[in-house]
């Protein structure tokens, strides 16, 4: 089984608590910091960038900006009137949410990619769900 991986800023302590949420809220997705090796790498190799931007990789899509947005609320099963108002701020609050919080502003890339093959190498290790075999009495 794989997990999808959310890649959030974890040099801002706010995003760092908003990513353990979503592992207590969302057994199917790890979150995985944008400054990580393995991240840096993974987005060279799908973007030929290092573009800084809100990610969902789930299967062999890669979800980018709205998309990534509204693939998440859907997999947090947030309630679909909050879900469609985020999605509806997102591309108008980005640029200045990203300015002031982030210190940058999100790539201006959006949408659902094929996963690359050999950007998929550098996330496999991240995606593996491990489980700690506990015996009984």
């Amino acid at each position: 089984m794989t997990q999808s991986l959310l890649v959030y800023d974890g040099s801002t302590d706010l995003f760092r608590r908003a990513a353990e949420t979503v592992t207590h809220c969302a057994t199917d997705i790890t979150p995985v910091p944008w400054e990580s090796d393995s991240i840096q790498a993974f987005l060279q190799a799908q973007f030929d960038d290092s573009p800084f931007a809100f990610i969902l990789i789930e299967g062999e899509s890669v979800h980018v900006g709205e998309a990534a947005v509204k693939e998440a609320l859907e997999q947090l099963n947030i309630a679909p009137p909050v879900a469609r108002l985020v999605e509806q701020a997102y591309p108008t609050a980005a640029a200045p949410f990203g300015r002031v919080v982030h210190g940058q502003v999100p790539a201006e890339i959006h949408g659902t990619f094929p996963l690359d093959p050999t950007a998929k190498a550098h996330i496999e290790p991240l995606r593996r769900v491990h489980t700690i075999p506990v015996e009984t009495e």
